[in-house]
Parts: structure tokens; C-alpha cells; sequence
């Protein structure tokens, strides 16, 4: 389908909602095709609502999952959770889904949608899912999520949202052509950005480009040449959905964030009761770190009786240190002793040492923090350094924002090192109150440090430099976080003391790597 297909003034005006209760929002459709699948059914089109607002209390019956073309809006989960979105983003709303729908712009609401009827998933979430997929300009190195490296063009893909068998992705893949015989699955591409020709097996070719809407039925066979790198997001619906086939035959392997992810449970002074230690270490051993770094910060009390307790690679990061090393420094603890017991890494700057203590203690300064970075350094050991930013400074926008983290980072440039210094962004504002900043607002500050850091130390170093998310990070949120490409991992706080830690983790790590990739490309050869 052509964009001008799906386009607004082609939608048919339905009428008012009957079960509005703000304003008078009235929608309109165009479908484009429905298909029948082995449970249900998948459908696509496009609708448009004007401003308004109504509840929708009973559960949904199917999975949608629309990329919003203009306009703003929110969704309420069952539980309040409010979801924001507007144009550019992409929103998932699970089978089980209730809550409220709200369309908050002036300008009408505009989507292109994915609707995949099927069976109830006992036990997945029913919370809504947003993601904002931003595209940078290709460049050769970058695929979509900036990857480094050798200089010739590579494929990028992030799965963001994989349930039963539905699965959402975005990706890019450069000039080049593949070919599929017999696809099991229905894929559903919306394009951002490049042009292609999809040319099926009777001969007959469309050219696609940005605005296009693509729909592979299941068993399709054709082929795919792309003209110019092609950006898009896509729905894939069937059993053993995962990529879309060309991500996975295009030449040259590649990975969606060339960054190895990496996740701390932070237990602060947790727990009261040494005896509760077992089933801490549990949930961290629970973790699957194939691909995904792992390590815990238990309390200062706690570190010798743990440290040597992980099984899976977990490593431990006391959650401070001295500048001095050992000797007459009551209270403190020395990397030099770190290091003799086997650790290799070091949390400092913690907003809680920050100031945000509550107590009438001195913060710790930029430079303090400074001088400590530089002394683990040079004693061997890595060093996970927070930063962050409270409410005030927030309230007042992203350049209020950076302003604030300027000088955190300013006091460390020289220090950062992308295989020895991990960077935890905490927005102060969402620790332990249970807001979270939105996946937007998350991509936003970590594209900006990084920015930052590439104007201010070296490409080399933005590029490689892994920065972690640290606000109330926990397992309903993590998918959506995760999908923001300049998000590199979590700094959890108190969902790290429950089991659902392991499902974190697994959020994270659901990212194409170079070895699945290949097993990927292998199978579609064969």
C-alpha cells in the first residue's frame, strides 16, 4: 500500500464514539487486508481520531501494535500507568489490554495499524508498550543503532516487543539484495525510510518508500533489492517469529547495538536480616549473562559474605570506595582491597552520596568523585560512575538537564574509558518513587551525554561508552526501556532484590548478537 492509501483524507469518518466522556472525538478507517492465521487473524489498516478521550474497561481480544503517523495521545493501563505517544512513536497494546484511550492533540490522530487476533498467553503482560524508534542519518558505519566499527554498511535490528507469536522490531538494512522462499510468518513492514523493490515469485515488483506500507503473507516468496539504506518498523506474526528475513540475509553480519549490555542490582543497605542473603544471591544467579553483563552492589556489610556466591559470571561492585587506599581511613573501604579479593569493579557517585543521603552529610563532590575515578583507575579496577539530575532541574527541559550533567562529566572526561568506565544516568526524580521517565525522555538524556561526550572527548569513546538507565527500572518497564538505542543497561535499585531481577536482565539482553545473527543467516542459506 502506497502511502496516500492509508493517507488521512482517505480514512472513512465513522462518527462520534459512543463511549466518549471527554469532548467529542470522532474516528475514521481504511483497512487494508485481513488474513487468516491458525488461532485468529491478523489485520492491517490505518484510523484517525480527532481530540477526545473515552474508557475502554473490557480486555482486548488481540494484540494491536500501530506507528503513529501525526498527532498526540496517551493510553492508561488498568492500573493508571499512563503511556504517552505521538507521531514517530510505536505502540504496542497487548491481548488483556484495558484503560482508557485519550487523544490529547489538536491535530487529528493518525495511525498505521497491526491488529493480530489470537489466544490468551497465560501470564504475559497486559501493559501497554511504547517505543520511539529515531532514525539517525545513515552513515556508513551506523546501520540505525550507530554501530562501530569496520566502515562498510551493516544491517541493524532491535526486537522490541516478542510475545507468543507476535513479534515487533525496528530495524535498517543497507543497499544490497536477498531473496525468500516460503516465509512461515506474516510480516508487516511500515517503512521510515529508503527505497526498495519487492518483487514476488511470479515476477511482478512494487517500489517501496518511506510512508509505504508492506504485507508479506505466510509462505511468500519473492525478493527484496534495496536502493538506497532502507529504515522501517515491522510486525512479524506466525510461529518462531523473530527478524524480518532480510535483516538476516543481507551480506555482512551486524548486530543492533554493538555495545555489550550490561545490568547492576544495586541492594543499598538492604538486607536487615543476613539471613535473607541466600535468596538475594538466588536471584542474581538466576540471571541468564550470555549476553548480558552482570553485577550486584551489596551493602558494605554484606560484600564478604557474598562476593564469591555468583555462578553465572555475576560480578560484585562494592557501592563505594576511598582515594586513598588502606590505612587509617575509619569507615572506608580501599579498591586495594577490592582487588585482593578477586572484585574487579566499583560503583561511586550514587545521588544517595551525592546529597540525596537525607542525612546532614557532606555530598561528594564532582571533583571528589573525580579523584576517586582516577585513583580505581590506577589501581586496576573498572568503575560504574552515576550521574543525575532532581525534579527542579528536570521541570526545566533537556537543556537545563545536560547544563546540570556537564559538570559531573566535565571533571571525568579525561578518565573515560569505554572498556573501564560504565555510566549510570539517574534521573534523581524516579529513584525509588516508582516514576520512571518515559522511553523517550530515557533516549533523550543518553543521546545527549553521548552526544556530549563525542564533542567533548572522542567519537571512539561516544560510540563504545555504555550507559546505563537507573530510575525505577524494573520487569514491566524494562522491554520499552530497552528498545531505546543509547540505552545500554539498568541500574536497578529495589526491583533487584526480587526474582523479577532475572526478568530485567532478559529484557536487556534481547538483542540480536553476531553469533545468533550468524545462526540466523546460516538457517535462511540452508
Amino acid at each position: 500500500a502506497p502511502a496516500d492509501y492509508l493517507a488521512l483524507e482517505q480514512c472513512s469518518v465513522k462518527g462520534v464514539r459512543a463511549n466518549s466522556d471527554v469532548g467529542t472525538p470522532t474516528d475514521s478507517g481504511r483497512p487494508l487486508l485481513k488474513l487468516a492465521t491458525a488461532d485468529g487473524s491478523v489485520g492491517v489498516g490505518a484510523w484517525a481520531c480527532t481530540t477526545g478521550g473515552w474508557k475502554s474497561p473490557s480486555p482486548r481480544a488481540s494484540t494491536e501494535v500501530f506507528y503513529v503517523l501525526a498527532g498526540e495521545g496517551s493510553v492508561d493501563d488498568a492500573d493508571g500507568t499512563r503511556h504517552r505517544f505521538g507521531a514517530g512513536d510505536l505502540v504496542t497494546l497487548p491481548r488483556g489490554w484495558s484503560g482508557r484511550w485519550d487523544v490529547t492533540s489538536a491535530e487529528t490522530l493518525h495511525k498505521v495499524w497491526v491488529v493480530h487476533a489470537h489466544a490468551e498467553i497465560s501470564g504475559a503482560s497486559t501493559a501497554a508498550v511504547v517505543t520511539t524508534p529515531i532514525p539517525p542519518s545513515a552513515k556508513p558505519s551506523g546501520g540505525w543503532f550507530g554501530r562501530s566499527g569496520d566502515a562498510s554498511r551493516v544491517a541493524a535490528h532491535k526486537v522490541v516487543y516478542d510475545v507468543g507469536d507476535t513479534t515487533v522490531s525496528v530495524w535498517s538494512a543497507p543497499p544490497g539484495s536477498t531473496t525468500q522462499q516460503g516465509g512461515a510468518t506474516i510480516q508487516t513492514f511500515h517503512v521510515l525510510e529508503g527505497i526498495a523493490f519487492v518483487t514476488n515469485d511470479d515476477g511482478t515488483a512494487y517500489r517501496c518508500a518511506a510512508g509505504d506500507t508492506v504485507v508479506l503473507p505466510a509462505g511468500w516468496s519473492g525478493s527484496w533489492d534495496i536502493v538506497e539504506e532502507l529504515k522501517a518498523v515491522s510486525v512479524a506474526v506466525g510461529d518462531g517469529a523473530a527478524a524480518p528475513a532480510i535483516t538476516a540475509s543481507v551480506s555482512g553480519s551486524s548486530v543492533s547495538k554493538s555495545r555489550r549490555p550490561i545490568v547492576g542490582g544495586n541492594w543499598k543497605c538492604n538486607p536487615e536480616n543476613s539471613a535473607d542473603l541466600p535468596g538475594l544471591v538466588a536471584n542474581i544467579n538466576a540471571c541468564d549473562t550470555t549476553h548480558c553483563d552482570v553485577y550486584v552492589c551489596p551493602s558494605n556489610l554484606h560484600v564478604g559474605a557474598v562476593y564469591d556466591s555468583f555462578t553465572n559470571g555475576a560480578l560484585v561492585a562494592p557501592q563505594n570506595c576511598n582515594f586513598k587506599g588502606t590505612g587509617a581511613y575509619t569507615g572506608e573501604m580501599a579498591v586495594e582491597q577490592m582487588a585482593s579479593m578477586g572484585m574487579s569493579w566499583v560503583l561511586i557517585g550514587h545521588s544517595e552520596r551525592r546529597g540525596e543521603f537525607g542525612l546532614p552529610t557532606p555530598p561528594e563532590s564532582d571533583t571528589l568523585l573525580a579523584t576517586k575515578l582516577r585513583h580505581v583507575l590506577d589501581q586496576g579496577l573498572n568503575c560504574i560512575l552515576a550521574i543525575g539530575e532532581p525534579l527542579p532541574v528536570r521541570e526545566r527541559g533537556i537543556d537545563a538537564v545536560i547544563e546540570h550533567l556537564i559538570p559531573q562529566l566535565a571533571e571525568v572526561k579525561d578518565l573515560l574509558s569505554p572498556e573501564r568506565v560504565v555510566i549510570a544516568y539517574e534521573p534523581v526524580w524516579s529513584i525509588g518513587t516508582g516514576v520512571t521517565a518515559t522511553p523517550a525522555q530515557a533516549q533523550e538524556t543518553h543521546a545527549a551525554i553521548r552526544a556530549w561526550i563525542r564533542a567533548n572527548v572522542s567519537d571512539a569513546c561516544a560510540d563504545g561508552i555504555r550507559i546505563q538507565y537507573g530510575g525505577s527500572a524494573n520487569a514491566a518497564n524494562a522491554p520499552e526501556l530497552a528498545a531505546c538505542p543509547d540505552v545500554d543497561g539498568f541500574l536497578v535499585g529495589g526491583a533487584s532484590l526480587k526474582p523479577e531481577f532475572k526478568d530485567i536482565v532478559a529484557a536487556m539482553s534481547n538483542t540480536t548478537t553476531e553469533a545468533q545473527f550468524n545462526d540466523v543467516v546460516a538457517a535462511m542459506r540452508r
